[in-house]
């Protein structure tokens, strides 16, 4: 099972448990096991709590031994949610971390009463190197222990195990760039694209000829005659086949292997068969499924690189304004809510029924909302090629990670790009943690567990009301769309759609 902490909950761990090189360290761990589709279910740490120095019996710097009583009020809380729960210690004077005899006769004890007190979940112990913080981590499962990698999520993706040095032939030039370990990293990636369009079919195109280890391609659409000049392996002759399929044929001929989900991402729910990805492209034109990206990246600890073109056309057809975007969200970082990227009005149109949405137009309270969009490949490539950049920067690390971007802003007619960054500190309910404050997992139930639930709830309640930027008009014209239902009677329902 994939087992993921977010970036600022591991510097906690790291801190607690090197701070002592002349002892022994502990702390324990809380995980989540999120469920999703085939083999997607992860475990994501949601909770670091160290040992205070009372609870040890025995304090040495080859052993510890915990008082039970102290451990079983530690982990009380992972009881009470059922939780797993994973024990951490440090070894001091050490590079390489590993199991000792006296850990396999803890774990041994521990981990059955683990199983016994939480059942149904997986628990496990996790080793630090005491000189330079390299991890291992082995879980329980029907009783037995088996390694599993442990991937920390943040503005870098480390997994540790590291993954073992590749040499091909095929990558050898990206070798001489991104490093064995490199390349190494990106064929254990599993990758999500969502949306298989323009942007989307480009981003997919270059993870394969980057050799990423699978890609998971989700979309409802089919190809048509407009799209066969922007989908990267179209032809006039797929017209009306699944734009995932035709991705999908494209990336396979280069030798990745490809899991298709035909169809969109409009419920909570949909988001389960993207729990088992490492990262993930968000390459959609609605608001509806970017919130749930949004959403799904904290509580499911994935990092989501979001991306797009827009472009500004005058009643005669001539372009006024373009750009474009490349937006990291994810642990550690600030969500879309808070960049300024979902829209409460456009969210608002895109969940009401055909019927609604014909009734509002008549009503005036609908305007413009399927309006076809211009779109060029070439605008599509510029972006898609530095959003692939930022996850390299990301997994392999090729230009450092001290100052990696949060945002890339291009303009097409004046060709320049800006890197830009909200003020620290920034965050709203869905990127904060609210045990802490920091920009990190914040578990609150929903899209974690799998919940069906509308995609409504998921902005605008939570996140539009809490957007730092809004301004006062945004205020009073969602009052007024308030006093508007009072009066219509008319509350905004769910409804399934294909």
């Amino acid at each position: 099972m994939r087992t993921r902490i977010s970036e600022p909950l591991w510097v906690t761990l790291i801190s607690h448990l090197l701070a002592r090189h002349d002892v022994e360290t502990a702390a324990i761990l809380f995980g989540e096991v999120v469920r999703g589709d085939d083999d997607g279910d992860v475990l994501v740490i949601r909770q670091v709590v160290p040992v205070p120095d009372d609870a040890y019996l025995e304090r040495r710097i080859d052993r510890i031994r915990i008082d039970p009583v102290a451990l079983n009020r530690l982990v009380r809380r992972a009881r009470d949610k059922g939780w797993s729960i994973i024990t951490a210690h440090s070894h001091p004077g050490t590079s390489t971390p590993w199991f000792s005899w006296a850990d396999d006769a803890g774990d041994a004890r521990l981990m059955p009463s683990f199983a016994v007190q939480v059942p149904g979940v997986p628990h496990g112990s996790i080793v630090v190197a005491g000189d330079n913080g390299a991890a291992t981590l082995r879980l329980f499962e029907d009783p037995t222990s088996h390694p599993a990698v442990l991937a920390v999520v943040g503005r870098t993706f480390t997994t540790w195990p590291a993954a073992a040095s590749a040499s091909s032939e095929t990558h050898h030039r990206q070798h001489l760039a991104l490093g064995e370990s490199g390349q190494a990293a990106l064929e254990r990636l599993r990758v999500g694209v969502v949306g298989a369009g323009g942007t989307g079919s480009v981003v997919a195109a270059q993870l394969a000829h980057l050799g990423v280890g699978e890609l998971v391609l989700v979309d409802g659409d089919v190809v048509e005659k407009s799209n066969v000049s922007r989908i990267i392996g179209a032809t006039v002759v797929d017209v009306g086949t699944a734009k995932v399929e035709v991705v999908a044929r494209y990336a396979r001929g280069l030798g990745v292997d490809v899991r298709t989900v035909p169809r969109a991402l409009l419920r909570a729910a949909d988001a389960a068969a993207l729990n088992g990805c490492d990262v993930v492209f968000s390459c959609v034109d609605r608001h509806v499924p970017r919130a749930l990206l949004n959403r799904f990246s904290y509580d499911a600890c994935v990092p989501v690189i979001d991306l797009g073109t827009v472009f500004r056309v005058d009643a005669s057809g001539t372009v006024t304004g373009d750009g474009g975007r490349v937006v990291l969200v994810g642990p550690g970082r600030p969500c879309m809510a808070c960049e300024g990227l979902l829209d409460p009005e456009r969210l608002r149109v895109e969940q009401l029924s055909d019927e609604e949405r014909e009734r509002g137009r008549a009503e005036g309270y609908v305007l413009g909302a399927e309006l076809p969009q211009p779109a060029v490949i070439s605008f599509n490539t510029t972006v898609a090629g530095a959003a692939v950049t930022e996850l390299l920067r990301m997994v392999t690390g090729f230009a450092g990670a001290s100052d990696p971007p949060d945002r890339l802003s291009f303009s097409f007619s004046a060709g320049t790009v800006r890197r830009t960054r909200l003020p620290a500190g920034t965050a709203c309910r869905i990127c904060e943690d609210p045990h802490t404050g920091d920009a990190q997992v914040a578990s609150r139930g929903g899209l974690a567990a799998g919940a069906p639930g509308p995609a409504r709830g998921i902005l605008q309640h939570e996140l539009v009301r809490r957007d730092p930027r809004a301004s006062q008009a945004q205020h009073r014209r969602r009052r007024r769309r308030r006093e508007r239902r009072r009066v219509l009677h008319r509350p905004l329902r769910e409804h399934g759609r294909a």
